[in-house]
C-alpha cells in the first residue's frame, strides 16, 4: 500500500486527519444525549444552545474532510488507495449530518410527547446505544494507526451494536403508531427515532469503508 519513508509519512498524516474527523463525530453524538436530557427536564432554551453546538461540530468535521482532500491532492500518486480514504472520510461525515438533524428536531418537538407515551427511558437508551456505536466506529479508525489487525474484530462489534439498535428501534416504533395522533410532535418523535436508526446505519457504512483501509 505504501513504500518508503515519504509514503509512510503520507500515511500517518492521512490517518491522523481521518482519526481527528472520527473523534469530532464522537463529540457530536454526545450532544444528542445532552440536548435530550435538557428537553425532558423542560429546558428548551438549553436545547437551542446544543443545536448551535451540533452545527459547529458539523462544520468542523467538514473542515477535516476538506483538509484531507487537500492533503491527498498534494500527495499525488504517493497514496494508492485515495478513493478508499475519501470514501471513508465522506462516510464519517454523513454521521455528523444525522447528529445535527436529530438535535435540531429535539428543539422542535414537544417534550410532553415522550412522557405521554412513556418512552422517555427507551429513547434515552436508544441514544446511548448510538453513542456506543459511534465510539466503536471511531475506535476502528484509531486502530488503523495502532494495530490494523484488530480492525475487523472491532468492526464486528460495530455491526453487533448496529443490529441491537435496529431491534430496539423496531420494537419501539411498532408500539408507537397505534398510540399516536396526527400531532406534529408525534411525527417528529417518529422522525427522531428513524434518524437515530439511520445514524447507526451510517456508522456501519463508515466502518466498512475504514475496514478496507486495513487490508
Amino acid at each position: 500500500m505504501y513504500e518508503g519513508e515519504a509514503e509512510l509519512r503520507a500515511k500517518r498524516k492521512t490517518l491522523s486527519l481521518l482519526t481527528d474527523e472520527a473523534r469530532k463525530v464522537v463529540e457530536g453524538v454526545r450532544i444528542i444525549l445532552n440536548a435530550y436530557t435538557e428537553l425532558i427536564n423542560g429546558n428548551k432554551d438549553s436545547v437551542k444552545n446544543y443545536i448551535e453546538e451540533a452545527k459547529k461540530i458539523e462544520d468542523e468535521v467538514e473542515r477535516y474532510r476538506r483538509s484531507l482532500i487537500k492533503e491527498l491532492m498534494s500527495m499525488g500518486n504517493m497514496i494508492l488507495n485515495r478513493e478508499d480514504v475519501l470514501r471513508s472520510a465522506f462516510s464519517i461525515e454523513d454521521i455528523v449530518d444525522y447528529v445535527y438533524s436529530i438535535t435540531f428536531r429535539l428543539g422542535q418537538v414537544d417534550p410532553i410527547i415522550f412522557k405521554k407515551y412513556n418512552v422517555e427511558k427507551e429513547v434515552e437508551e436508544l441514544i446511548l446505544m448510538s453513542i456506543d456505536v459511534v465510539q466503536k466506529m471511531s475506535e476502528v479508525v484509531r486502530m488503523l494507526t495502532i494495530n490494523p489487525q484488530k480492525v475487523p474484530e472491532i468492526a464486528l462489534e460495530v455491526e453487533n451494536i448496529e443490529k441491537q439498535i435496529d431491534e430496539k428501534y423496531r420494537t419501539l416504533s411498532m408500539h408507537l403508531p397505534p398510540l399516536l395522533s396526527n400531532a406534529t410532535s408525534a411525527f417528529l418523535l417518529l422522525d427522531i427515532l428513524d434518524r437515530i436508526e439511520n445514524l447507526s446505519d451510517a456508522c456501519l457504512k463508515a466502518t466498512d469503508a475504514v475496514t478496507i483501509l486495513a487490508l
